[in-house]
Parts: C-alpha cells; sequence; structure tokens
C-alpha cells in the first residue's frame, strides 16, 4: 500500500474514531501511520530511518514484526509520556500506528498481525480481490478514503456526529447536551418552535442562551432582553418541540466573585459591564421597607423575593446588573455573587 493511502487512512480513521478534528492530533496520526513500514528501506520511513530500516530489513521479513499487535503495544508504551502533553495526543499516535499497518491487510501478502506466529492475516479470502500497491484499484480507494476523511473532519469540526444527528431531528434533550459542550466557548443561539405554556400560542423564534437551568430546561433571552425558561418541565414558560443551537460566535467567559458585607449594592453593580454580564447567587437584605420583587407567569423571574420579619432573602440566577440596580440598587446587603461575563472575542 502506497505511504499516501496510508496517511489518508490513518488520518480518516483517526477523525472518526477519536471524533476530532484536531488538526495536530491528526497529523501526529498521519506521521505515525508510515513507522510500520520502517522494515524495509524502499518506503519513505525507511529512508528517513535508513540505519534502522538497514537493520530491521536484514532480519525480518516485510509487514511482519513492526505490522502486529506487539510491535503497537511496544509502540504504545514508548510514547506514553505523551500523555503529559494531553491523552488525545497519544490516541492519535496509536491510531495512526495501527490504521499504519492494519491496511496492508487487504494486500497481496498481508501482514503478521500475531508475530511472532508466521500466520499471515489477509482479507479478502479472494486473490483477485486484494489491493496491488500503486494499482488503479488502489488509487480508487485513496479517493474513496479522500472523500471520507474530508466528511468526518467536517463532520467532527461541527461537534460531532451526535451533535449533527441532535441538530437535524431537533431533539430537546440533545440540544442541551450541546449547549454544555459549546457554551463556554460559544455565544449560542437557539431556534426553538414549540408553543407558549400559558396561552398555547405556536412560538417559532430565536433566543439568545444565557445558560442551563437543568438537563431539560434552557434560560434563553429575546432581543429585548426578556428572559424565559424552555425546556418540557411544567416551571417553562416556553414547551420546545424542536431547538437547534446554532453557534454565533467564539467568546471569552471570566468568572468573579463580589462580596457584600451590608453595604449598599448600587456603586459595586453599578461598576460591571451592562452588556451579557449575568450574576447569580443570594443576598441577606435587612432594611427591607419598600422592597418589593415583582412575579410573573410569562417569563423567567432571575430575581426572586423570600421575605422574613425582620429580613429578606433575594436569589438571583443569571440577572442583568440592570435589573439588580433597578429593584436593588438602593438596598443595603451581605452575600456573595457570582459574577459571569461574556465578550465576543474580536475576529482576527
Amino acid at each position: 500500500m502506497m505511504s499516501r493511502t496510508h496517511i489518508v487512512l490513518a488520518v480518516a480513521a483517526t477523525s472518526l474514531i477519536l471524533g476530532t478534528a484536531d488538526p495536530i492530533v491528526l497529523s501526529l496520526g498521519a506521521v505515525c501511520s508510515q513507522l510500520p513500514d520502517v522494515d524495509t528501506t524502499k518506503s519513505f520511513s525507511g529512508r528517513v530511518l535508513f540505519p534502522i530500516s538497514s537493520y530491521l530489513e536484514k532480519r525480518f521479513v516485510h509487514r511482519s514484526i513492526t505490522h502486529s499487535f506487539l510491535a503497537l503495544a511496544v509502540f504504545a508504551v514508548v510514547i506514553f509520556p505523551v500523555t503529559f502533553l494531553g491523552y488525545k495526543y497519544w490516541l492519535g499516535m496509536v491510531s495512526g500506528y495501527f490504521w499504519g499497518f492494519f491496511g496492508d491487510v487487504f494486500t497481496k501478502s498481508g501482514v503478521a498481525l500475531f508475530y511472532p506466529s508466521k500466520v499471515r492475516a489477509i482479507c479478502p479470502a479472494n486473490p483477485r480481490l486484494r489491493l496491488a500497491t500503486g494499482s488503479s484499484a488502489e488509487w480508487f480507494v485513496l479517493f474513496i478514503l479522500v472523500v471520507f476523511a474530508i466528511l468526518s473532519i467536517q463532520i467532527n469540526s461541527a461537534g460531532g456526529i451526535v451533535r449533527n444527528f441532535n441538530q437535524a431531528l431537533g431533539l430537546p434533550s440533545g440540544a442541551i447536551e450541546t449547549v454544555n459542550q459549546d457554551a463556554s466557548r460559544y455565544l449560542l443561539k437557539a431556534q426553538i418552535k414549540g408553543r407558549n405554556a400559558i396561552t398555547q400560542e405556536p412560538i417559532e423564534k430565536a433566543y439568545e442562551i444565557i445558560q442551563p437551568l437543568n438537563q431539560n430546561d434552557l434560560l434563553v433571552k429575546d432581543e429585548l432582553g426578556t428572559t424565559y425558561r424552555v425546556g418540557n418541565s411544567q416551571e417553562c414558560q416556553i414547551i420546545a418541540s424542536q431547538m437547534k443551537i446554532e453557534r454565533e460566535a467564539s467568546i471569552t467567559t471570566t468568572v468573579t466573585n463580589l462580596f457584600f458585607d451590608d453595604e449598599e449594592l448600587y456603586e459595586k453593580i453599578a461598576a460591571l459591564p451592562s452588556e451579557r454580564t449575568y450574576l447569580s447567587g443570594t443576598l441577606t437584605i435587612f432594611d427591607t421597607d419598600g422592597l418589593i420583587i415583582p412575579s410573573h407567569i410569562d417569563r423567567y423571574d432571575t430575581i426572586t423575593l423570600q421575605p422574613g420579619s425582620d429580613l429578606a432573602y433575594v436569589r438571583l440566577i443569571a440577572s442583568s446588573p440592570i435589573d439588580v440596580l433597578r429593584l436593588l440598587g438602593d438596598y443595603y446587603a451581605s452575600g456573595n455573587l457570582v459574577i459571569r461575563n461574556v465578550e465576543i472575542k474580536k475576529q482576527q
């Protein structure tokens, strides 16, 4: 089998099996796919590593020891320190080496997969259907593998087979899983098809995703900043039958903590960026004179009040600084808020 066929086979198989489009992982797989042929000086790797290939060529039959599970195990152990840089790189290298020799199973002479056993693994059984190196049949296989590799890389660049399957069907459960995977890296929008839980009116609209609320529901907002709970639970304002997630832009997310010790909220909250900044946590307010937090049934309340006899507890879930200032800016409070700020990365 030609070296280019080994490379494309390794890239296509590694991309599919590992579910990756990482160019470093695929490049490592491509390079390692050449190593099994170091047992002959006629191969590309044999010419590059001539002293080693010359030694092996004199002592072993081609496609024997270096084309075996024994060699794969030794190779995996030798390169194991690569895992300190990331397991995906180690897996890419092991995958590349494996497909580098396994592809030769389909050649005329096959390979000694179970070396030191001399039994050769050859497929298919009919000799006429086996590949001859450089033949028209191999060039045709190479073309198919190139197409397959391109498709696999494109699918994995878009999130993988599972993501694309979920996107095609618009399954809410799959959409939430996609949000959990992508929310830290991308600004996401949800194309939602469903109904208003109160009026039962049909809804087909795009919303910006703020965050998942649980395994079944999302917190979203419309173009006016009005927040809704979307999903299938009884607490949702929008019951979704279909949800398709779209990546709008790459983002940088920063998370900080804001502490209050019987302090006025206004000064610290007013200093926060107003756009795509979300506050979550619980505040204790001791002087509650005039404190009113309205509740709504047609939208999601990101600020809720639990009144007490001498104090009140205010719970915030992804609240905007503007809403906090409007409802609580004049009050003194104690507590801790988690501040999540989302910034869109500038395109280079």
